[in-house]
């Protein structure tokens, strides 16, 4: 008798050893002041409604970290030249510069003491140095299209797509797509659920979703993470209504709202020496009534992490 509780409790000891406590990862980064590294950005659009506007964006960033102290960092963060693989897109002169129009353009990135996203320090200087070029194109183009009825066309499609507000949502969306993690605390077996607003993916207001995280794995080198994010498909669709409706110049229309569902749904890779992640995919799949499926993606890559040289 004696022996065999000594087994079974030998066997317990073992299993607890083996079994260990639950292995937590915070997401933080560890950059030190005069540290860069580069990212390459491919946005990613298929649309079955505008297939001529599908195609992939590819971007490479540079980030310089100006300042890390207890209180957070400031980052440097400048895009270069992207490249695109839709021909059409590239022919329309005005879609071909909105795709370049933040070339060069170094955002003063603010994070917070572990990294979370506070804002653009020079977002006021960027968006006036915007509006100019903005302003230019409207210009240029006026000068070369005689028909007046061109030339507002031409002007409304710069608005839209050039914009200071579209541009820097679109930047500022990029490197939050990029730091999102940053500050989380997550543990293997736990899944993290939060009820959050998120904003609306057209027009403006916020719109309920609940979002889970997953930490699926973790090593002394690297950390994989996965989550999705489920949204209020009622809200969206009241959303998408008011907005249309606020486009053609008139009150919602409940016979012609889409009905609309969207999910999104993220893979990220941690690389823990750095701090920062060195793989993340994102999906965000769009669908609905009336022929509503959309699917727009990110996937950002680290290609070059703090030490190595510049890539060209």
């Amino acid at each position: 008798m004696t022996l065999r509780f000594s087994v079974c409790l030998l066997a317990v000891c073992l299993f607890a050893v083996r079994q260990g406590p639950a292995q937590q990862l915070t997401i933080r980064p560890t950059l030190q002041t005069g540290d860069s590294f580069q990212l390459e950005y491919t946005r990613i659009v298929e649309d079955s409604r505008r297939p001529q506007a599908n195609g992939r964006i590819r971007a490479v960033v540079t980030v310089r970290v100006a300042e890390a102290n207890p209180k957070g960092f400031l980052l440097a963060w400048t895009s270069g030249a992207s490249s695109v693989d839709n021909p059409e897109i590239v022919k329309n002169p005005v879609a071909a510069a909105a795709a370049n129009a933040l070339k060069d353009y170094t955002l003063e990135v603010q994070l917070g003491p572990d990294g979370q996203y506070l804002g653009l320090r020079n977002e006021a200087a960027t968006g006036a140095k915007l509006q100019s070029d903005m302003d230019a194109m409207i210009e240029s183009l006026g000068r070369q299209l005689a028909n007046p009825a061109q030339r507002q066309s031409a002007g409304a499609l710069v608005r839209r797509l050039m914009s200071p507000p579209v541009l820097l949502g679109q930047a500022t969306r990029d490197v939050r797509t990029y730091f999102a993690l940053n500050g989380v605390e997550a543990t293997a077996g736990k899944p993290a659920v939060q009820s959050m607003e998120q904003p609306a993916p057209f027009g403006t207001g916020l719109l309920a979703a609940t979002y889970t995280l997953v930490l699926d794995s973790m090593d002394a080198h690297s950390a994989r993470l996965s989550s999705t994010t489920a949204y209020d498909g009622q809200e969206l669709s009241r959303l998408a209504a008011r907005f249309f409706a606020q486009l053609a110049g008139g009150a919602p229309a409940a016979a012609a709202s889409p009905s609309l569902e969207m999910a999104d749904s993220a893979a990220y890779t941690y690389n823990r020496a750095y701090g920062l992640m060195s793989d993340i995919v994102v999906r965000r799949r769009l669908t609905g009534s009336g022929g509503v499926n959309r699917l727009d993606g990110w996937d950002v890559k680290l290609i070059r992490h703090p030490g190595e040289e510049s890539r060209p």
